[in-house]
């Protein structure tokens, strides 16, 4: 399900002390080894032995804990900063016209997410989801800012701020999801642009016909 890529979705710098360089490492195998192994199926072990062959009390240098690492995982593979620049990048002088620029490009960046929505679903069996809650804490308020300045704009009715915040989080997740589960060539006779499209003006205009709302 997952393919291992050490280096997808992050930006190494140009230099890099010799710490951060281990420590970077050691979160590659890491990740690749929960997502693939699970997290109680990973030992720090293992971890040593995929991260360049090191010793396991180098991994303790950086890390006190497995709960530890993953909890770095976590927080320093989030999306939600660029996520979150995405959905206040957009144009337009009515609410679907901001919708529909944003929607696209969001989609289309969140597709080559996954590895993070599982790492998400390891907190959400190991931790009951503390991990990313936490997180989360973090970004609900300028999430909710966003979401009432797309509100200020003509063009949409009233409807509970938290509720356009879930909305929009189930359409992301469930288009990422069905990107990488349904059987290859399902949904491929649209390419990925125009099934963004479609959903987003799902979102905008809803299933209803005009005169039966």
């Amino acid at each position: 399900m997952y393919e291992r890529s050490f280096t997808h979705g992050v930006k190494m710098p140009e230099t890099v002390s010799k710490g951060d360089q281990s420590r970077r490492e050691i979160l590659e195998a890491a990740k690749h080894l929960f997502l693939t192994q699970g997290y109680n199926g990973t030992s720090m072990r293992m971890i040593a032995q995929a991260a360049g062959g090191r010793a396991v009390a180098g991994i303790y240098n950086h890390f006190p804990t497995k709960r530890a690492l993953f909890e770095a995982l976590i927080q320093e593979y989030n999306p939600y900063d660029t996520l979150l620049e995405l959905m206040e990048s957009g144009q337009g002088d009515t609410a679907p016209d901001y919708i529909r620029s944003v929607m696209i490009r969001v989609l289309g960046f969140m597709t080559g997410q996954y590895e993070f929505i599982g790492l998400v679903q390891i907190d959400l069996r190991e931790f009951e989801g503390e991990t990313i809650s936490h997180l989360l804490q973090t970004v609900m308020p300028r999430a909710l800012e966003m979401a009432q300045r797309v509100q200020s704009l003509p063009g949409m009715r009233p409807i509970e701020t938290i509720v356009l915040l879930r909305l929009f989080a189930s359409i992301v997740i469930g288009f990422v999801t069905t990107e990488h589960v349904i059987p290859t060539g399902l949904f491929d006779f649209w390419p990925r642009e125009v099934w963004a499209e479609k959903l987003t003006e799902l979102i905008i205009y809803g299933v209803a016909e005009e005169d039966s709302r």
